[in-house]
């Protein structure tokens, strides 16, 4: 299998997980409120459906944690979980806002304070978030990723022995799980933990005038 096909692989991963947060899971937590009001009896049987679609999004999270380690792929979750967190938000906003409209219940009760309180820490979150993305929607479009079966120390000596034997000038900069590397091209190489033994590399600020330093970056990393 090549790696265009391991690349879609991913993409339809992500997409799926996606799907999952956006709408499905929302949606069901929605159907789950107004159970509470409308359908009692459902509440149990949504309970547990919403359980067992939250245990299925974790087969194309293992499905696509494993493809990460035989490919570069663009780095596109971050704004699709973006994208998912935003769908989530609103879902839920409307779910209470319209469940608190037909409850009986004091929780759910539109003259209480809590409904308006949880609805508004919901809008809060949703304004981070936008903010979030707006401010590192550059950096996730011009990012490559790849999982490696070795610890940070060992990615790091490994590029950067290649990077001086070649004569490449660059700069690292020690960060709290790995280290950072620092190309003149405009490349930045972030090499972080994951696991105990493996280690997630994260290509940053990727142009048309940098490809070339990109190549020999993932040429380097790849293990003798």
């Amino acid at each position: 299998m090549g790696a265009k096909d391991h690349v879609g692989q991913i993409e339809a991963a992500e997409n799926t997980i996606q799907y999952i947060l956006a709408i499905v899971a929302p949606a069901l937590m929605a159907l789950m409120l107004y159970s509470f009001v409308l359908f009692n009896s459902l509440f149990t049987a949504l309970l547990a459906l919403t359980a067992m679609v939250a245990v299925l999004a974790l087969i194309p999270a293992w499905k696509m944690h494993r493809l990460h380690f035989a490919t570069w792929a663009k780095n596109t979750l971050p704004k699709k979980m973006i994208t998912s967190a935003i769908g989530m938000i609103y879902i839920s906003v409307a779910a209470v806002f319209a469940v608190s409209m037909l409850s009986i219940y004091e929780g759910f009760n539109p003259e209480k304070p809590a409904t308006f309180a949880i609805a508004g820490g919901m809008l809060i979150g949703l304004l981070g978030i936008m903010t979030y993305s707006d401010r590192n929607k550059a950096r996730f479009e011009s990012s490559e990723k790849r999982f490696f079966e070795s610890a940070p120390e060992t990615m790091v000596a490994r590029l950067t022995d290649e990077l001086s034997k070649n004569g490449h000038d660059h700069k690292k900069v020690e960060v709290k799980n790995g280290m950072h590397v620092e190309l003149p091209s405009g490349l930045k190489v972030r090499i972080l933990r994951l696991g105990k033994a493996n280690s997630e590399v994260l290509v940053e600020n990727i142009q048309e005038t940098n490809k070339d330093s990109l190549a020999l970056v993932k040429r380097f990393l790849e293990p003798a």
